[in-house]
Formats: structure tokens, C-alpha cells, sequence
């Protein structure tokens, strides 16, 4: 059974990563509303509901965020095939190059953070990493 201990280790290092993350967005000036394009491009099309559940943000905010990004023309809306009433997003040729410039950006950062770790520290974490990913994803370990 996992400690307290070990449980606090683990939000305070995921925390710490994930503020070291923000940081990189921030510095490389990706503010909120740019934050919605890495989610939408695993998962499009998509509707805002389902889009504003899967990050656990409020309607109204998803609402401006995703406006803002249809008129810097990173994401389309159209009808959704399967029901009039509800709106898909996708996202643009640019809306997918801006995907892809955010995700190798946090993916360099990630990739700075693994060499701090000397060869055996690293394989032993990504061997921990994988065991943790199958617990919390258990759908998507690839």
C-alpha cells in the first residue's frame, strides 16, 4: 500500500513538472486559449462540451477560447455529420501546425528534464512511468 509520503512525492513532482511546462508556454508566449489545440488535435473532431469536459474548464470560457481561435483561423467549426444541432470542432492545416509546434516545444522541455537523470535513473523511471501510465490511462498505454 502506498504511504503518504510516496503520494505527496508524487503530486509534488508532477506538480513541479507540470509548473516547469506552463513555464515554457508562457516564455514561448502560449497563452490559454492556445492551451485547447494540443487536446482538440488528439481527440478532433470534437464538440466544445466534450471539449471543455476532457480539460475540465467552464462552458463560457471554452466558448471565448475556441471564438478566439476560430478567428486566428487555427480552428474550424462546422455541423456535426451525425447531428445537426451540435458544432464539431477541427482544427486547421495552420490550427495543426500550431499543435505541432506546442507539443515539440513541451516535448523538448520533457526531454531536458529526463537528461538530468543519469542512464540508470532514467530507464528505471520510465519503467515506473509506463507501470504508473497503465494505472491512470489504462485504455491508452501504448
Amino acid at each position: 500500500m502506498a504511504s503518504q509520503t510516496e503520494a505527496a512525492l508524487l503530486r509534488q513532482v508532477m506538480y513541479g513538472f507540470f509548473a516547469e511546462q506552463r513555464q515554457q508556454l508562457t516564455l514561448a508566449n502560449i497563452v490559454g486559449s492556445h492551451r485547447l489545440l494540443l487536446p482538440l488535435a488528439r481527440h478532433e473532431p470534437m464538440s466544445q462540451t466534450e471539449l471543455g469536459r476532457l480539460v475540465m474548464l467552464e462552458k463560457s470560457w471554452v466558448s471565448r477560447a475556441i471564438d478566439r481561435l476560430v478567428a486566428q483561423g487555427w480552428v474550424n467549426k462546422a455541423p456535426s455529420r451525425h447531428d445537426g444541432r451540435v458544432v464539431e470542432l477541427t482544427l486547421s492545416a495552420a490550427g495543426r501546425k500550431e499543435a505541432a509546434r506546442i507539443e515539440a516545444l513541451l516535448d523538448e522541455h520533457a526531454t531536458t528534464v529526463l537528461e538530468r537523470l543519469d542512464d540508470d535513473q532514467r530507464a528505471a523511471l520510465v519503467s515506473a512511468m509506463r507501470a504508473l501510465a497503465e494505472a491512470v490511462l489504462p485504455a491508452r498505454v501504448a
